[in-house]
């Protein structure tokens, strides 16, 4: 089986204290850096609510050692700089914080002289010790995202897409369209372990994937999948990555025939059993659709057959738009199941790239209105969710803006900023 060799702790408890509706509830903080210049570097935050309560208002105050200023506009929250004492609160698009939901805010700093290092942290009035790491995972210069943003450097777009959605870490998607699989796979993995990063990479490649719907197509038969499963295991190797394994495919079981459905979960099987001989150091992730999909039971009951007690877990909200405060919850209670079901838990991975401002109903398809939610990161050995990523990079279409994985300014920008 699998293990997550990589999670560092990124995360410090502390509580909460601002205006909740019942006790003061715990919460997680994480403090994060990225994209140094020459005398800047862009701060990321996040703060979940892992208490019962709502919170109803918040803060989160930190002091360096000397002066900074604000290199460009912060997002995600109102900030104020005095000397080196930084001051972050709700800028009126996220007021509460619901059990379970986090919020996450940037912003770039200057400075002059040496880099400053951030003392404590206080949220809520209450001050706690921080850790200030790298994020390891890999944000990959070659994206449509980053290249656009390259090729456009006059575009007034590019100021906001550049540090909110370019250089953050987003998955990569490989299948049919990649070409060799192996050299594909082999040269992304390359790439991040000489960057020091851990790669995220999507596996979607499945036979009659999405049902005949916009993203139709996949391996043309059982034994061709199982040769590219294979190929791409065996490509990653000893090297430490992150695999989100065909999403969508197990909660649209229900559009095959019998012979169908067993063959798909004779898939899941092997490519679970790939991973683990050809890449020992993978974690892997069987996704099940979202929150507004299948029961706890029947989502567990799924996985059990995919063979998910051999994978490092599951994933959840891939190219989706449920809330924190519904993903979160519903990960913890399919872990249940699975604890009830077959004596096992598991960690889960929730994509968090477009659930800001939460579903437009049930419109899947490119709808307008949509926000990008917390930032990618690996939280502390044994928080649930293990990790939240973007695995659907923000801005390229579903297959109705444009044809899908297109990567549209437009729209990201739009969802910098939840238009």
């Amino acid at each position: 089986m699998m293990h997550t060799v990589f999670r560092p702790a990124l995360a410090t408890l502390v509580l909460l204290a601002s205006g909740a509706a019942s006790a003061a509830p715990t919460c997680a903080a994480t403090y994060a850096t990225r994209d140094d210049w020459a005398n800047g570097f862009v701060v990321d935050i996040v703060v979940t609510n892992t208490g019962s309560g709502t919170v109803s208002g918040w803060n989160v105050t930190w002091d360096y050692g000397s002066p900074v200023s604000l290199a460009s506009a912060p997002w995600g929250a109102r900030v104020a700089v005095a000397g080196g004492r930084i001051t972050a609160s709700d800028d009126g698009g996220r007021p509460t914080i619901e059990p379970g939901a986090s919020v996450g805010f940037g912003l770039p700093l200057a400075y002059a002289g040496a880099r400053p290092v951030p003392g404590r942290i206080t949220v809520g009035g209450v001050n706690c010790t921080i850790q200030a790491p790298s994020p390891n995972l890999y944000s990959d210069p070659q994206s449509a995202a980053a290249r656009w943003v390259r090729d456009n450097a006059g575009d007034g777009r590019a100021a906001e897409i550049g540090p909110r959605i370019a250089s953050q870490p987003a998955a990569k998607w490989f299948g049919g369209w990649s070409g060799d699989i192996g050299n594909a796979v082999g040269s992304y993995v390359g790439a991040a372990a000489a960057a020091g990063r851990v790669p995220v990479l999507v596996a979607y490649n499945i036979p009659a994937r999405d049902c005949g719907q916009h993203s139709v197509g996949g391996a043309g038969s059982a034994a061709a999948y199982q040769d590219w499963i294979r190929a791409f295991a065996n490509a990653i190797g000893p090297r430490e990555a992150v695999v989100v394994l065909e999403p969508d495919a197990l909660p649209q079981l229900d559009c095959l025939e019998a012979a169908g459905k067993a063959t798909r979960l004779q898939l899941f099987r092997h490519a679970v059993a790939q991973f683990n001989e050809r890449a020992p150091r993978t974690a892997l992730y069987i996704d099940i659709g979202n929150s507004d999909w299948l029961e706890p039971a029947e989502a567990a009951s799924r996985l059990l057959q995919a063979g998910v007690a051999n994978a490092e877990g599951f994933a959840l909200n891939v190219s989706n738009y449920r809330t924190d405060a519904e993903s979160n919850p519903y990960g913890i209670a399919v872990s249940n199941a699975l604890q009830q079901q077959a004596g096992l838990g598991k960690p889960f991975v929730v994509d968090t790239s477009r659930n800001g401002a939460g579903p437009d109903g049930r419109e899947w398809c490119d709808p307008a209105g949509r926000k990008i939610g917390v930032p990618p990161r690996v939280n502390a050995v044994g928080s649930q969710p293990a990790m939240t990523l973007w695995v659907k990079a923000p801005g390229e279409a579903d297959g109705c803006a444009a044809a899908a994985g297109t990567f549209l300014p437009e729209m990201a920008y739009k969802m910098i900023h939840g238009y």
